[in-house]
C-alpha cells in the first residue's frame, strides 16, 4: 500500500492556493479537490473541507476567487451547505461592518442555500451535520432543548440563523440595547479588523463601504422576509414557536423593536411590515398552516376590518354558498377571452380559494365543496345556451373536469409535499402527515350528491355523463370491458337503469388526476345497482378514442371505428387533463 507523505487536506490547501494564483475556472478546482479526496477514501460532502475552507476564507484569504471556490462546492455538494451557512455565520457577521463585502456574500450563500432544505437534509451523514452545527453555534445550550435528532437540530439551526438577522438589524440601528438583555444572545457583536494599508483610508473606498453597509441592511429586511414567506421556513418557525415559547417571546420582542423602529424595514420596497406583523400575531398559528403567500397578505387588511366572530358565521342570515361568491365572479372572469392574464387560471384559482379559506376561517370540505359548487352553477347558467359563433357550454365544462380539478390537486400536492418535506426533516412522524386535504376532498365529493339540482347534466352532456355510470356499474359488477364498448353501446340497451350526471364525471376527471382511486365506485348511492349480463351484439372489447386515448395501435380497424365515431365531449375533456399533466412536466424539466 502506497504511503501518504501529505494528508489530504495538504493536498487541498496547495491545490487551492495554486488555482488562487492562477485564477483558475472553480470547476477545475472543483473536480481536482474531490478527485483527491477521492483518491485518499475520504467520503463527500466533507465536514472536514467545510471547515478546512472557512478557515481558509476568514480572513487571510477574503478574495472573490476563493468565496467562488467555496461557491462551487457548495453547488456540486463535496461540502454541506448547511454546515457551511453554520460556520460563516459566527465568522462573517460579527466582522459584517469591517468586511461588508464577505457579509453580502453569505447572505447571497443563504438566499441560494437555506431554502432547499429537503435537498440537503437527505445527505448521508446528516446526523453528523447536524450535531457539528450545535457544536459550533451551540443553540440547544442556549434554548435549552438537548435533543440528538436531526430534525429537531434543524428547527433550532434556522431560527437561530433568523434571530441572528434580527439581532444585526437591530444593533446596527442602535436598537439593541432596547431589549430586556440589552445585547445579543449570538456572536453578532461588530468586530473590528487589523487595518495596515493606507488605501483603506481612500476617501472613496469609504464611500464605497459606506453605501455595502446600506444596501447590506436592506437585504438583511428583505432576507429576513423570505424566511417568513418561504413554506417550509415559516412551517419551521411555527414548530419553534410552539415548542420554545419562551424564546419565542424574546424574539417576538426584538421583530416588534424591529417594526416599530426600523427604517430599513419601514423603507423597504420588497419586504413590508404586514409581514413582521403576522409573525407576532396571535394568526400566526393560522397562517403558518397555509403558507404566508401574497394572496393571504392581500387579504390581511380585510381580516383586521372585519366584525367580531368569524366571517363564516356572519352572512347576514344568507346561505353560506354566499362566503364563496368571489369564486363565482372569478369563474366568469375567466371564462372572458377579451382578457389574457399573465398567471394561468389555476394559479389564480388556487391563490383566491387559499385566502377565502383563511378569511372565512372555514375546514377544507367546506372549501372543496364551495369550489364544486361554484363550477357548477357555471355550467347550470349555460345549460341551455344561445350557439354563436363561441358556444361556452365546452369552455363550462372544461373549467368544472379540468381546471377546477388541476386546482384542487394543486392544493391537495401542497400539503402532501409539504408534509413529505417534515418527514425527509424528522419534524413530523408519517402518522402526523397524514393528507388531510385528501380525506376532505373525498367527504366532499360524497356530500356533493344532495345537491340534484346542480348536478343534473345539459343536454349535450347526458351521454357522457351515462358512459362515466355505466362504467362505475361495470366495475362494481365485475364486469370487465373496454372503455371504446361505451362510445358504441346505446345505454338505453343496458339490462339495468345507467343513468348519471355531473357527479360521475367529476369523479372520474378526480380519477384521471390520481385524487380519488376505483374505491369511489363503491359509494353508497353511487351506482343503482348490479348487471348481471352484457348486451349479447356488442363485443366487449372494440377499437373507439378511449382504447386510442389509452395506447391502442393506429390500425386500420382503428382508423376507420376513429372515423366513424366523433370524440365525445368527455373524451376531449380527458384529452384537455392529459395536455395539463404534459405541460406541468414539461415545465418541471
Amino acid at each position: 500500500m502506497e504511503v501518504l507523505h501529505y494528508s489530504p487536506w495538504d493536498s487541498v490547501l496547495e491545490i487551492t492556493k495554486v488555482a488562487q494564483e492562477k485564477g483558475s475556472d472553480p470547476f477545475l478546482w472543483a473536480i481536482q479537490v474531490s478527485s483527491k479526496l477521492n483518491s485518499a477514501g475520504v467520503s463527500l460532502p466533507s465536514l472536514e473541507l467545510a471547515n478546512l475552507l472557512v478557515q481558509y476564507i476568514c480572513w487571510e484569504n477574503n478574495v472573490p476567487i476563493a468565496w467562488k471556490f467555496l461557491e462551487k462546492a457548495l453547488v456540486l455538494k463535496i461540502v454541506p451547505p448547511l454546515l457551511v451557512l453554520g460556520l460563516l455565520s459566527i465568522r462573517v457577521i460579527s466582522y459584517r461592518r469591517s468586511c461588508p463585502a464577505a457579509f453580502r456574500l453569505y447572505m447571497e450563500l443563504l438566499k441560494r442555500h437555506a431554502f432547499a432544505l429537503k435537498e440537503y437534509t437527505n445527505l448521508p451523514n446528516d446526523d453528523k451535520i447536524m450535531n457539528s452545527l450545535d457544536a459550533i453555534i451551540h443553540f440547544s445550550r442556549i434554548f435549552g432543548v438537548r435533543s440528538n435528532k436531526a430534525g429537531a437540530l434543524l428547527v433550532q439551526f434556522v431560527f437561530s440563523i433568523i434571530w441572528q438577522l434580527v439581532d444585526t438589524l437591530l444593533d446596527d440601528d442602535g436598537l439593541l440595547h432596547l431589549t430586556p438583555e440589552k445585547n445579543s444572545i449570538w456572536h453578532t457583536k461588530p468586530q473590528e479588523m487589523e487595518i495596515d494599508s493606507p488605501n483603506n483610508f481612500d476617501e472613496k473606498r469609504i464611500e464605497h463601504t459606506e453605501r455595502l453597509l446600506n444596501l447590506n441592511t436592506i437585504m438583511s429586511v428583505e432576507l429576513i422576509g423570505q424566511f417568513l414567506q418561504n413554506k417550509v421556513t415559516s412551517r419551521i418557525l411555527y414548530l419553534a414557536r410552539q415548542n420554545m415559547s419562551t424564546h419565542w417571546g424574546k424574539f417576538t420582542q426584538r421583530v416588534q423593536l424591529l417594526v416599530e423602529n426600523s427604517s430599513a424595514l419601514r423603507n423597504s420596497t420588497v419586504t413590508t411590515r404586514k409581514v413582521f406583523r403576522q409573525l407576532i400575531s396571535d394568526s400566526c398559528k393560522t397562517l403558518s398552516q397555509h403558507f404566508w403567500g401574497s394572496s393571504l397578505q392581500e387579504f390581511h387588511a380585510l381580516e383586521q376590518s372585519r366584525p367580531l366572530g368569524t366571517s363564516a358565521s356572519f352572512c347576514l342570515g344568507a346561505s353560506r354558498s354566499a362566503l364563496w361568491l368571489p369564486l363565482d365572479m372569478l369563474l366568469e372572469d375567466a371564462m372572458d377571452a377579451s382578457q389574457v392574464n399573465a398567471t394561468s387560471a389555476v394559479e389564480i384559482i388556487t391563490g383566491l380559494v387559499k385566502s377565502l379559506q383563511a378569511f372565512n376561517e372555514t375546514s377544507w370540505h367546506e372549501v372543496f365543496l364551495g369550489l364544486w359548487m361554484a363550477a357548477l352553477r357555471l355550467v347550470q347558467r349555460e345549460r341551455d345556451p344561445i350557439e354563436g359563433p363561441i358556444p361556452r357550454l365546452d369552455s363550462c365544462m372544461c373549467m368544472l373536469l379540468s381546471i377546477t380539478t388541476l386546482v384542487v390537486a394543486d392544493l391537495v400536492e401542497e400539503e402532501e409535499t409539504a408534509s413529505t418535506d417534515e418527514i425527509a426533516c424528522g419534524i413530523v412522524s408519517k402518522h402526523q402527515a397524514a393528507g388531510k386535504r385528501r380525506m376532505d376532498l373525498i367527504f366532499s365529493l360524497q356530500n356533493l350528491c344532495g345537491y340534484q339540482s346542480l348536478l343534473t347534466p345539459p343536454q349535450a352532456v347526458i351521454t357522457a355523463a351515462n358512459q362515466a355510470a355505466a362504467k362505475a356499474m361495470m366495475f362494481t359488477s365485475d364486469i370487465h370491458v373496454d372503455s371504446a364498448y361505451f362510445e358504441c353501446v346505446n345505454i338505453a340497451d343496458m339490462p339495468i337503469n345507467c343513468s348519471g350526471n355531473l357527479h360521475h364525471l367529476i369523479v372520474e376527471a378526480c380519477i384521471a388526476r390520481n385524487l380519488l382511486d376505483t374505491s369511489a365506485y363503491f359509494w353508497p348511492g353511487y351506482v343503482n345497482g348490479r348487471i348481471n349480463k352484457l348486451h349479447q351484439n356488442v363485443p366487449t372489447h372494440m377499437p373507439g378514442w378511449s382504447s386510442f386515448m389509452k395506447g391502442s395501435s393506429l390500425t386500420q380497424l382503428m382508423i376507420n371505428a376513429l372515423a366513424l365515431t366523433p370524440a365525445s365531449r368527455y373524451i376531449r375533456c380527458s384529452f384537455f387533463i392529459d395536455f395539463e399533466k404534459s405541460k406541468e412536466l414539461n415545465l418541471s424539466s
